[in-house]
């Protein structure tokens, strides 16, 4: 038991005082966690997408839902959103009818944000069919789904050109960006959060950082127990600040991130977070204990033809499985071209199998990287 009382907590340091909360604990804990006098059929669940192994339910009072509107609002209005023209369209993958807010419903009637919910699961064709009658001027998806859309969208032509594309969800590694952007002939911006804390930080037109909510949700960087400094990575711990139904105070959400000590020319003043590393289960973890970020492994793929899409899986220290799909014409030699820079890359004996398909399965957010070998009790320990 901490003992600690509000009195207690006076600045970021002071949280210090309270411990960390982690998935498995909210699990155990669920009813406990709950708010005195709040009744839980009364509040909207959730449920979080279980990518990482540990589904997770979290609740919060329906007026919540308002809030969160106005915050993606704010960012999208902030980005050059038209909020009483542009057709908005979100893609996402549900095994339900996806449904709107109530705010969201009144904004619709009112003229402002014409926002339309798309269900993924879907077939491509249907989706690229409802796009083109809509001609939205922002669209909103996963990285990963924006990247299968492209690859359809080469086959026929650019026939869907929104103005804003935002992705967020999953990590954007630099290849995914550019052909995003390329694709759509459209300024990307990503933004990062999730299912318990809300929407935590987004990028501006400057694309130097991601600018934190700090007026809904408190971010700390920790490693082995201390705060980073600034351009240092660490342990993505969040509380956020509007959950009065079911308090999360510093919940270990598993993604790995750098703080900015930088102000961004867009003169904002929120703080930035610099790189997002993407989550624990990402990193590769080498036969020398090395341990290496999804954002390097993203790096040997770039520049090489031929590539449409990849999956890096490691089974063991020493052996990784890449799932690949390749254009028509490459083969073998795109394959020694990767090969070669996994192995000098990591500069350690590890064997590289290939797996050529001819689509990687995906349901829901995508994992570009997947580790099977870093242990729980060294997370804390990781490096780029």
């Amino acid at each position: 038991m901490a003992k600690v009382k509000p009195s207690d907590i006076k600045s970021l340091e002071d949280l210090d005082k309270i411990p960390v909360l982690t998935k498995s604990e909210v699990q155990r804990n669920f009813d406990s966690l709950i708010s005195r006098g709040i009744v839980k059929e009364r509040c909207n669940r959730e449920e979080t997408s279980g990518t990482t192994g540990i589904p997770l339910s979290v609740i919060a009072e329906k007026r919540v839902s308002y809030l969160m509107t106005a915050n993606k609002l704010r960012h999208y209005a902030e980005n050059g959103g038209k909020l009483f023209r542009d057709r908005y369209v979100v893609l996402l993958p549900s095994f339900k009818p996806l449904k709107m807010t109530h705010l969201g419903v009144c904004l619709r009637k009112l003229g402002i944000l014409k926002k339309v919910n798309m269900n993924t699961r879907y077939p491509i064709e249907n989706i690229i069919n409802r796009l083109v009658d809509l001609k939205p001027e922002a669209i909103d998806s996963y990285p990963s789904f924006l990247l299968l859309l492209a690859r359809e969208l080469e086959k026929i032509g650019n026939v869907i050109q929104p103005r804003l594309v935002f992705v967020g969800g999953e990590l954007l590694d630099v290849r995914s960006r550019r052909l995003i952007s390329s694709s759509f002939e459209a300024e990307l911006f990503d933004t990062y959060g999730c299912t318990e804390a809300g929407f935590v930080a987004w990028e501006c037109s400057e694309h130097v950082g991601y600018h934190t909510n700090v007026d809904l949700v408190v971010a700390e960087f920790v490693k082995d127990g201390e705060h980073v400094a600034a351009g240092e990575s660490g342990e993505v711990i969040l509380t956020p600040l509007w959950n009065y139904a079911m308090p999360l105070i510093r919940y270990k959400i598993g993604d790995i991130g750098t703080p900015s000590g930088e102000s961004c020319p867009c003169g904002r003043g929120l703080p930035l977070m610099k790189v997002l590393e993407g989550r624990f289960e990402d990193f590769i973890i080498l036969p020398t204990s090395r341990i290496v970020s999804p954002l390097v492994t993203s790096c040997y793929f770039e520049g090489i033809e031929g590539i449409t899409e990849y999956k890096v899986i490691q089974e063991r220290m020493d052996r990784i499985i890449v799932q690949i799909v390749l254009k028509e014409g490459y083969g073998d030699d795109t394959l020694l071209q990767i090969e070669d820079r996994f192995i000098k890359g990591f500069g350690e004996e590890i064997k590289i199998d290939f797996e050529v398909v001819d689509t990687i399965p995906r349901d829901g957010k995508f994992r570009r990287v997947v580790s099977k070998c870093l242990p729980r009790e060294r997370l804390s320990q990781f490096s780029s």
